[in-house]
């Protein structure tokens, strides 16, 4: 019998994993280039924003392949196999030619395959090996995200600065590759056999698990789930890709809105672990809408031109907020459907997200362009938090709540399988 590793690793493990991977990318990084990009290539906002749209719009189907992959497979071989593809990707996109299409359809692979670090397949392994501790555990594997968005910014802008926007993205690849490849490989682990079985009762069961398509039409928490998560992730990935030129247009330095950003990557920290530790606690879909609500009082203040420190407010609350999604949503995944299930809902809740980002990234990037103003498109976000925080108030009590059995508690005492 092979020996387990202790539990905590693999939360480590994915915390690497995330610390560089595609929320970091995209909420925290493409900002820096949009400028530069725009001003080599003589492109609009506009333009340059169509990649990271269509990024967001092929992470969507992307995730539900590789979580169906996950529920098929296991999810170390599909998960390993995903991350290297992403990391060659991103690298590829330096060496594109001046051609807006070409940069927009380059961000098809990109996105297809950046699923591998989001926290889809690591969360699966988490709800695995916990229960009681459950919230906690994916509070702390998503604030590897929080401190990859502190440092990323900068390491960005120190590329741009010194090498320029193409040898930024293959700094970005290479360091996605040297340190998530070997944390996926060594750390993340399900509990023996686990995985093998899970995979087994997924085939045997194939027929009496209802499709996507199913749970769409016929289940009321999965389209209320979907449409709070497509609101909020538009708001949330719009605001952070659009933050440094919106601020540099106001007046602020490349290096004051870069600031911005590592503020909202150490308030996201705060936002995981705090998420995280109260969903043990209090109902999630309560914890969500707080959450929320941060988000909508920091646009709020953008929408009124604030510059100083304000804004700095403003990116602290939207920080806490994006901070608290990831585990919010695999959490709540873990609770209202069945574990078989999870790498498929949790692919759909994801390909929410990517969508609604990927519509209201263009979208902000395309209001500025006609009214040479991010004005509307704040107030028009605000409108969406509102529309996030009713949906996920209205998810009822839990189908899969915490388990209390003797295995279970030991293993939540500190057992390592």
């Amino acid at each position: 019998m092979k020996r387990d590793i202790n539990r905590w690793w693999t939360v480590l493990g994915g915390a690497v994993c995330l610390s560089v991977g595609a929320g970091v990318l995209s909420a925290f990084m493409f900002g820096m280039f949009i400028k530069a990009i725009a001003a080599e290539n003589h492109w609009s906002r506009a333009q340059v924003s169509l990649g990271l749209t269509i990024f967001e719009f092929s992470m969507g189907p992307g995730t539900i392949l590789l979580g169906s992959l996950i529920d098929k497979m296991g999810v170390r071989r599909p998960t390993l196999l995903f991350l290297i593809l992403f990391a060659a990707s991103t690298a590829l996109v330096g060496l594109l030619p001046a051609s807006p299409w070409i940069f927009a359809l380059a961000f098809v692979a990109v996105g297809l395959f950046a699923p591998s670090t989001n926290a889809l397949p690591y969360a699966k392994v988490i709800c695995a090996r916990f229960d009681r501790q459950r919230g906690l555990a994916l509070g702390l594997m998503v604030g590897g995200t929080a401190i990859g968005a502190m440092f990323m910014p900068h390491y960005a802008g120190y590329l741009l600065k010194h090498f320029g926007w193409r040898a930024g993205y293959f700094g970005v690849a290479a360091l996605m590759a040297v340190f998530s490849v070997p944390a996926l490989y060594f750390l993340v682990k399900m509990p023996p056999g686990v995985d093998e079985d899970l995979v087994c009762k997924a085939l045997k069961a194939k027929r009496e698990l209802p499709s996507l398509w199913s749970l769409f039409l016929k289940d009321r928490t999965f389209r209320l789930l979907g449409l709070s998560i497509f609101c909020v992730s538009g708001v949330l990935l719009a605001l952070l890709s659009q933050l440094v030129p919106m601020m540099t247009d106001r007046g602020e330095t490349v290096a004051t809105a870069a600031t911005m950003l590592s503020i909202a990557g150490l308030t996201s920290a705060v936002g995981r672990l705090f998420a995280g530790w109260l969903m043990d606690r209090v109902h999630a879909p309560y914890c969500a809408a707080m959450s929320f609500a941060l988000t909508l009082v920091g646009v709020l203040i953008l929408a009124t031109g604030a510059t100083g420190h304000a804004p700095m407010i403003a990116a602290a609350m939207i920080g806490v907020s994006i901070g608290a999604e990831a585990d919010i949503i695999t959490f709540i995944v873990s609770r209202y459907f069945d574990l078989r299930l999870f790498g498929r809902v949790s692919g759909a809740m994801w390909m929410a997200w990517g969508w609604g980002a990927g519509i209201m990234i263009f979208a902000s990037g395309l209001s500025f362009d006609l009214t040479h103003s991010y004005k509307i498109a704040l107030w028009t976000l605000s409108a969406f938090v509102l529309i996030a925080v009713v949906s996920i108030v209205r998810l009822g009590p839990y189908v899969y709540p915490e388990q209390h059995d003797p295995k279970r508690a030991a293993l939540d005492a500190g057992a390592p399988a």
